[in-house]
């Protein structure tokens, strides 16, 4: 019996712990980017904060300033919340796309017969729509923090399920199609040379 297992050395193990590094370094560096620019940009952090305004029609003027803090605390609260729901939603999706990739580029190498690599990349679908569930996700997510404030999350909503329809796409024409006509083609090569 020739086995040959994977060693943690082996080519194979050092590509997956690249690829894992690369998918921490991705999230980290989202994140990164998106903290700088919602506290260092006024009209990014801007797109999260809502214009609810506190009530003027009030009985006495500390009833006034005690409304007008709750509606900022409530702002500043719902503002931060949305912020976290689209910087992990888009870190999922970015997740989602190259685990995908991943997928793909792996049903291409493989050396398996072309009917087992076809009915294995069929299977491979759920692969292409996760970016677009992790968007649906992120804009029900919006919706539920529209009830603190209706005019926050707007971005969210569209931003998330555009980014999800967006990467959706690209992995079916980029990876599911090419790959999905070279193994059409294969196999009616490998069908033709077997009737003579």
């Amino acid at each position: 019996m020739n086995q040959t297992s994977k060693t943690p050395g082996s080519g194979a193990g050092r590509s997956a712990l690249i690829y894992n590094i690369v998918i921490i370094a991705l999230a980290i560096l989202i994140v990164l980017i998106l903290s700088f620019l919602y506290r260092k940009n006024d009209f990014f952090r801007s797109l999260f904060e809502g214009n609810v305004t506190a009530p003027t029609q009030m009985a006495s003027e500390n009833d006034i300033r005690e409304a007008a803090k709750n509606v900022e605390q409530i702002n500043r609260t719902a503002a931060h919340l949305s912020f976290v729901i689209l910087t992990v939603i888009l870190i999922l999706q970015a997740v989602a796309f190259m685990l995908a990739a991943k997928v793909f580029a792996g049903l291409k190498r493989s050396t398996e017969a072309v009917s087992v690599r076809l009915k294995k990349l069929e299977n491979a679908d759920i692969f292409l729509d996760l970016p677009l569930y992790f968007g649906l996700l992120g804009t029900v997510s919006s919706f539920i923090v529209m009830s603190f404030n209706p005019n926050i999350s707007r971005l969210i909503a569209y931003s998330s399920t555009l980014v999800g329809i967006i990467f959706s796409v690209i992995l079916r024409l980029v990876f599911q199609y090419p790959l999905k006509q070279a193994l059409i083609t294969a196999d009616e090569t490998n069908g033709k040379e077997s009737e003579q």
